[in-house]
């Protein structure tokens, strides 16, 4: 009790209020000792500052307010305003302390929630998948070349990793004997009916898109059960899909949306488990841009992968091909990136290009990828790498489309705002249809006119979106605001799902 009084004392002695402005903002910066690893986002954006000798200085955090109401109430904060902070600050980390051993994930989960509380970020909700993960498709050499990489763990996600140990084994003989059966077929398919590519930075609609387009019996498109298991579905789909259908969770975590194996799902899951060339390998190096930044655009890649890339998309599409010699619709929001290289491998594919306000898909992005990470991930990702690798995604997305878009033939591409297909779905796929020379219009009317009806049963989540952070997406993304007619004045992103 004393020792925790001489810390309080220390503290409050240290603790700093001062107030700064510039132009737009102003700050009110509250400084605390020994704050979190983590930074606290929106209302309060972290700045670290290192004070007194190398060897002695202790660790200050500033947080900054940038919110209204948060300024109002702290442009001059009393005295008991920073005793509280303190106070609350301390009994946190003195009851880590005490606890032994968890100290900094104490401090992490403390500072989370107040990033969360001070955004009103929806919280992120478990599926209820346990341990089945995204790396349950690779084969035990996908595993063992995921593991030379040496992906951080935490030990509370380590039943994760010892369950893939019993998995992938399964998935390297069944790869073999589909090869046995198959490989030949495969390797003599002629893709004849081009793709259709769905295009569009993640949570722009995208999904939406996918799903109403493949309402149509005359496309095909990859499953959850294919995209998991690529190497092998042809061989094992019709049995397995049934048998591991229990565990499989109802609806997607981040928007309350149908789950399924046989639901449309993105054919970017099949180049992670086959070829670990893909920007999800960010699930098992969240905090490690490096690992899987070069991977977006294949143009980016060596040589050797990007043959290895190309070969393993061709192959996918032959795969379904055998399946359902149909058109197949394609969806995978990192195929933004690559309308180089799939015109490359396919010239007379058709793309739909859907894009939406960049403020509601940053806001919506984190909540994806939190989502992402707490179902998949062996760790944790700090907030900090978590945004600045979201925007860093939607300014370069958004960009490079914008750099590509002129080598898709004029007939070949259709572009949608989101907003539009959420108000008039049937005018908007009609459009679709008309413009890609697709046919049974007609009879599909009906069709999207039921699911129309559907979809007003899907409310809005809201995110609150800082000044700051507002500023920050405009001015990397000014062009694109301008040419599509964004308002950048609008502070409050949208992230549809359906209401329960």
């Amino acid at each position: 009790m004393r020792q925790f009084a001489r810390q309080r004392a220390c503290c409050r002695k240290e603790a700093g209020v001062a107030v700064a402005t510039n132009a737009e903002l102003t700050y009110t910066v509250i400084e605390f000792p020994k704050e979190s690893a983590r930074p606290l986002l929106s209302g309060f954006k972290r700045q670290e500052i290192l004070k007194g000798s190398p060897r002695t200085r202790p660790r200050r955090t500033a947080l900054v307010t940038t919110t209204p109401e948060a300024r109002s109430a702290l442009s001059h904060p009393p005295a008991e305003v920073v005793e509280q902070a303190l106070d609350s600050q301390l009994k946190s980390t003195n009851t880590a302390a005490s606890s032994g051993g968890n100290h900094h994930s104490h401090e992490s989960n403390n500072a989370a929630k107040k990033a969360e509380t001070s955004k009103e970020v929806t919280k992120v909700k478990s599926t209820g998948q346990g341990l089945f993960t995204v790396w349950h498709g690779l084969t035990f050499g996908g595993l063992l070349q995921l593991m030379a990489k040496r992906p951080p763990m935490h030990y509370s996600r380590a039943l994760r990793l010892v369950s893939l140990f019993f998995i992938c084994p399964f998935n390297s003989f069944y790869s073999i004997v589909s090869g046995l059966i198959y490989g030949r077929k495969i390797q003599k398919t002629q893709v004849t009916k081009p793709p259709i590519f769905i295009l569009g930075h993640w949570r722009s609609g995208t999904t939406l898109l996918h799903n109403l387009m493949t309402l149509d019996s005359q496309f095909t498109y990859p499953n959850l059960y294919q995209v998991m298991y690529p190497q092998h579905f042809l061989l094992t789909e019709s049995v397995i899909s049934k048998l591991a259908a229990p565990f499989l969770p109802k609806t997607r975590p981040m928007d309350n949306m149908p789950a399924g194996w046989k639901l449309p799902q993105e054919d970017e899951v099949a180049l992670l488990v086959e070829t670990q060339l893909s920007p999800y390998l960010m699930v098992a190096f969240p905090n490690e841009r490096k690992y899987y930044s070069h991977t977006f655009d294949v143009r980016h890649m060596s040589p050797g992968d990007q043959a290895k890339w190309k070969r393993s998309l061709v192959n996918f599409v032959k795969k379904l091909t055998v399946r359902a010699d149909k058109p197949i619709v394609m969806k995978s929001p990192s195929h933004t990136y690559r309308v180089a290289t799939l015109l490359e491998l396919f010239p007379d594919a058709r793309f739909v290009y859907i894009h939406r306000d960049p403020y509601a898909v940053f806001s919506s992005s984190l909540h994806l990828r939190r989502t992402m990470y707490m179902e998949n991930s062996f760790i944790e990702p700090t907030e900090e790498n978590l945004y600045q690798d979201t925007l860093e995604t939607l300014d370069t997305c958004l960009k490079t489309y914008e750099e590509t878009r002129h080598m898709i033939p004029e007939k070949n591409l259709v572009e949608i705002r989101y907003t539009d297909l959420e108000a008039h779905p049937v005018e908007q796929m009609q459009r679709v249809y008309e413009t890609l020379g697709f046919e049974g219009w007609e009879r599909m009317r009906p069709i999207f006119e039921r699911e129309a009806q559907a979809m007003s049963e899907y409310k809005k989540n809201r995110f609150i979106m800082d000044d700051e952070t507002r500023q920050m997406i405009y001015s990397r993304l000014k062009d694109f605001f301008d040419k599509y007619g964004y308002d950048p004045q609008v502070g409050v992103a949208e992230n549809g799902s359906k209401s329960s």
